[in-house]
């Protein structure tokens, strides 16, 4: 189901967001807005929108989501490779359950290629006389 051309541009907002924070590592893989509030304030047009979206991580490597309430970070290290081809982390990074968790808490994430989050956020829309310009607020992983 494709979105209404305005809210089309709040998709590509996140995608915009995604390639250039991720350098082409993590795709946008669907987008769906889930509530629309329009309201106005000092007499322009605004527009709330909460979505629900799925990214895809097209290579292994450890993605820099941040920590906090605030908006997720789309930054990402491909695992680097040895001349043989093998990934380096798992001899450099510590293993295990502990590990993951110190990770997990500095908001470090090892991902692996065709892995897919789905992450739930919003967008705040300003009405200029030609479009609708968006603006992410806050997102998060969906649980």
């Amino acid at each position: 189901m494709g979105c209404s051309p305005s809210l089309d541009e709040a998709k590509q907002v996140l995608q915009q967001r995604i390639a250039s924070q991720s350098q082409g590592c993590i795709k946008l893989v669907s987008f769906a807005v889930t509530e629309v509030q329009e309201f106005q304030a000092a007499g322009v047009e605004k527009r709330r929108i909460r979505y629900a979206a799925q990214i895809e991580f097209v290579e292994n490597g450890l993605w820099s989501r941040g920590v906090g309430s605030g908006s997720l970070n789309f930054e990402f290290s491909p695992n680097p490779r040895t001349e043989e081809g093998k990934s380096t982390y798992s001899s450099r990074a510590a293993s295990g359950v502990a590990a993951e968790m110190i990770r997990d808490l500095q908001g470090d994430r090892l991902m692996s290629e065709g892995e897919r989050i789905r992450i739930l956020g919003v967008m705040t829309g300003t009405k200029s006389e030609s479009a609708w310009r968006y603006e992410l607020n806050e997102n998060r992983v969906s649980d």
